[in-house]
């Protein structure tokens, strides 16, 4: 079934919701299923650094709303770098400037001008707590620097969030930055301890979950033949062969989008999940800071983690709502 069959819903009911992301390959496919989702209403996307510099975060961000004709949705700059450590990026893993082997520097002109607010992330996010406080998801798919920061600044997110959703961390799983650690939690441990000791997040898709659907480049070929679809069959090729040379797969997995779909499109694809205490490890060592592990400390309250999915009707959600957002005509 096409996201567009059934009647259109009307922006009161549409889900508002806010994408926190550092724009890299996985993160540009999330957000253009966000921006066209009938169910949702994208209120805004903040920016972070993380898969790569801040600058290249707020560009690739802009310019993808804008090439999906969304370039009406505000765009937030957030943190340049981690709320304690230097920042570690990923140019490696998401090509030169985070979109793979296309570059998103000199796009049509005529798409018009992102709207890019003054105010910074952990404001906006904390301006929306206020005039709508229980209405607004947040969807964190980078490091939660921008949320650490909004906590820091005494906005109650546990309260006045509808919801936090975060893809990050790695339960059973092994980790692809450490042996026990996911990337979004070793950029910034000391951020996502922060949101995790204050309640903050309501639902965590770590490694578990996300990893087990693997995307292959015959999967893009269904796309339609458009100059957008394009753009993303170049940046997930190089997705797929950084992951075939660092995990000897013939695909990758596309975490960010996955986590979208089945946390706020799909939660019926999460086939398994848990309820835990959990607690982010913020030591000097570098081989256990951003490793997630239980903890029986009483005033924490429970995440609910996504353990595992259905693959193949994940996979199908995500490629017929990724052809829609590629298909649809900007405007």
């Amino acid at each position: 079934m096409s996201p567009m069959d059934g009647p259109a819903e009307s922006s009161s009911s549409r889900r508002p919701v806010i994408l926190d992301v550092d724009t890299g390959i996985d993160d540009m496919v999330a957000l253009l299923i966000a921006a066209t989702a009938p169910e949702l209403n994208l209120r805004g996307v903040t920016c972070v650094a993380g898969n790569v510099e801040l600058h290249d975060v707020a560009r690739n961000t802009g310019k993808i709303l804008r090439l999906v004709g969304r370039g009406d949705v505000p765009v937030s700059i957030g943190a340049a770098r981690p709320m304690v450590r230097r920042l570690r990026t990923a140019y490696d893993t998401h090509g030169p400037t985070g979109t793979g082997f296309v570059e998103l520097r000199g796009e049509d002109r005529s798409l018009g001008k992102t709207e890019f607010t003054p105010i910074p992330a952990s404001r906006y996010i904390g301006a929306h707590v206020q005039r709508h406080p229980g209405e607004v998801t947040v969807v964190a798919l980078g490091p939660l620097t921008n949320l650490g920061a909004a906590i820091s600044e005494q906005v109650d997110l546990a309260d006045g969030l509808r919801a936090l959703i975060w893809m990050g961390g790695t339960l059973e799983e092994r980790g692809n930055t450490t042996e026990t650690g996911e990337w979004n939690a070793c950029v910034d441990p000391e951020a996502a301890e922060l949101c995790l000791a204050h309640g903050a997040i309501s639902r965590i898709y770590p490694l578990d979950a996300t990893q087990d659907v693997v995307f292959t480049m015959d999967d893009l070929r269904a796309l339609p033949d458009t100059h957008l679809a394009g753009i993303v069959r170049d940046a997930v090729r190089y997705y797929v062969g950084f992951h075939r040379q660092a995990d000897g797969i013939d695909g990758c997995y596309l975490h960010d989008p996955v986590t979208l779909i089945a946390s706020l499109l799909r939660p019926d694809l999460v086939t398994e999940e848990v309820s835990e205490h959990l607690a982010c490890d913020t030591s000097e060592d570098q081989a256990l800071a951003g490793s997630l592990y239980r903890t029986d400390e009483p005033e924490r309250q429970a995440v609910t983690i996504a353990t595992a999915l259905d693959p193949e009707r994940t996979k199908a959600e995500l490629l017929t709502r990724l052809a829609y957002a590629v298909g649809a005509p900007p405007g």
